[in-house]
């Protein structure tokens, strides 16, 4: 895992060694979940965060990567849970909490007063499912193949710029994992 850390460090950084063209994302993420998601865990998402980085290749294609997070939680009292040769009853706190890593291919369309981008993420997503109840806890971690297909825009303010986007992102099923989806409502600052 510490390979995987200092390998991401290291590509923000050659990303954005020529600092003229790189465009710096950060945002505030709200995100509703879908499918075996939304199973789990059907409450909306109130903490979220990303980062993202592209260098543009040229007016209007950029490469990047992109990290985000988003928690799900949802609490259902008087449930019961049958697993692991046990049957319990009480109130289940449920967590998913996922973080996406992902190569970005973006277009940038300029507009007279903002500019509007479409991205594709592909990569991967690692993501937490854990199961409370009573004094009982149940965790499974995956990694995951993901695609995340994301539009946006940024509006200029002052000598930065405001940033707001549309973010997709499904995680695909495997042997040990559910699919994981849901959208992401992001609202941040861009430079």
């Amino acid at each position: 895992m510490k390979k995987n850390i200092v390998t991401l460090i290291a590509l923000f950084f050659a990303l954005s060694l020529s600092a003229q063209d790189v465009i710096w994302k950060m945002t505030y993420d709200v995100a509703f979940p879908f499918s075996s998601t939304k199973e789990f865990a059907d409450q909306v998402s109130w903490r979220g965060a990303a980062l993202d980085v592209d260098r543009l290749v040229n007016d209007n294609l950029a490469i990047g990567l992109g990290f985000s997070w988003s928690t799900f939680v949802e609490k259902e009292s008087d449930s019961y849970y049958e697993g692991n040769n046990l049957l319990i009853h009480g109130t289940q706190v449920r967590y998913i909490n996922t973080v996406p890593l992902l190569a970005r291919f973006s277009y940038f369309k300029p507009l007279d007063v903002v500019d509007t981008y479409a991205t594709l993420g592909i990569g991967t997503t690692w993501q937490e499912l854990r199961r409370e109840i009573g004094t009982f806890a149940f965790t499974g971690s995956y990694w995951q193949f993901a695609l995340s297909p994301e539009i946006g825009v940024l509006f200029p303010v002052g000598n930065t710029f405001m940033t707001a986007k549309l973010r997709y992102l499904h995680s695909f099923e495997t042997s040990d994992a559910p699919a994981l989806s849901y959208l992401a409502i992001g609202l941040g600052f861009a430079w």
